[in-house]
C-alpha cells in the first residue's frame, strides 16, 4: 500500500442521506475534497454552492421505500455500483412529546422510524449496488444518547429536551450496524457507527446556559462542530480502515470517558 494514498477515495462513489444539513454538509465537502463522487439524498435540497459542480442532490422523503429505492438506483448510475454509504439523515416528526409520560404511539413510532427505520430502508435498498463494489463501507449515525441516558439538568429551564425515541431509536442503530457488519463481511462490506456528543445547531447554540452545560460535561471543554466528524468519516471511507468493521466510535470530546 501507497500510504500518502491510504485516505484517497479517487474514483469512489458516496451516498450520504441528510448531506444538506447542518452536520451532513461537511462530510459531503470531506468526501469530496478526498476525491469521491458524491450524491446527497434529501428531503430538502439546499445547494453548497462552491462545490455544486461535485455533487449530484436527490431529493428524497425516507419515510417511502419507493423513493428510496428511486435515489439509490439513480446515485449507483450506469456503473450500478455504491462504495460509501453514509446514513446521517433523522427526523422525530412534529410537534414536542418530550417525556415517556406524555409521548403517544404515533410520536414514538415516528421517532424510531425517523432514526432507525430511515438507516434500515436506506442499508436494504443500497446493498444490491454495494455487493457490486466489493469492498464497500457503510457509515451509520449513533448518537451520545445511543450509549448512556441524557442528564434531565442539562435541560432544566431551557426550551429544550431530548426524548426517548431519539435515544432508543439510535441505539437500534448502533446495533443495526453491528448485525450488518456481521452479515455483510461475506460481500466485502464493512459497516461501523459513528456517535456523536454534542453538536447543537448554532440556533441552539444562542441560549447560552444550554451551551455551557453541554461544554461541561466534555473533557475538551467545548461543543462539537461539523468539521469534528469529517476525520473519522474519511476514515471509516478509506481504505485506512480496511480491517475495521462492527465498531462504534464516539466522536464527544471525551465525554463518555469521564
Amino acid at each position: 500500500m501507497n500510504y500518502k494514498t491510504m485516505f484517497s477515495l479517487e474514483g469512489k462513489k458516496a451516498v450520504v442521506t441528510g448531506g444538506c444539513g447542518y452536520l451532513g454538509k461537511e462530510t459531503v465537502r470531506g468526501l469530496v475534497d478526498y476525491g469521491a463522487k458524491v450524491a446527497v439524498a434529501d428531503s430538502r435540497i439546499t445547494v453548497d454552492d462552491a462545490y455544486a459542480a461535485d455533487i449530484e442532490y436527490m431529493e428524497c422523503s425516507l419515510d417511502s421505500t419507493d423513493a428510496v429505492k428511486e435515489a439509490m438506483r439513480k446515485a449507483a448510475g450506469n456503473e450500478k455500483k455504491i462504495d460509501i454509504l453514509i446514513t446521517m439523515a433523522a427526523n422525530l416528526g412534529a410537534g414536542i412529546q418530550s417525556g415517556v409520560e406524555d409521548m403517544d404511539d404515533t410520536y414514538w413510532k415516528k421517532g424510531l422510524d425517523g432514526t432507525v427505520g430511515y438507516t434500515f430502508r436506506t442499508i436494504r435498498e443500497a446493498l444490491p449496488y454495494m455487493k457490486n463494489s466489493r469492498s464497500g463501507s457503510i457509515i451509520n449515525i449513533g448518537s451520545l444518547y445511543a450509549v448512556g441516558a441524557p442528564d434531565p439538568r442539562t435541560y432544566t429551564d431551557t426550551p429544550f429536551s431530548s426524548t426517548p425515541n431519539y435515544g432508543a431509536g439510535k441505539a437500534a442503530t448502533v446495533e443495526l450496524s453491528k448485525f450488518c457488519a456481521a452479515y455483510l463481511a461475506r460481500y466485502g462490506i464493512r459497516v461501523n457507527s459513528i456517535s456523536p456528543g454534542s453538536f447543537p445547531h448554532p440556533n441552539v447554540q444562542e441560549n447560552r446556559l444550554f451551551k455551557e452545560r453541554l461544554e461541561a460535561k466534555t473533557m475538551l471543554g467545548r461543543i462539537g462542530y461539523p468539521d469534528d466528524l469529517v476525520g473519522a468519516m474519511i476514515f471509516f471511507a478509506s481504505q485506512a480502515s480496511k480491517y475495521v468493521t462492527g465498531v462504534n466510535l464516539m466522536i464527544d470530546g471525551g465525554q463518555t470517558a469521564w
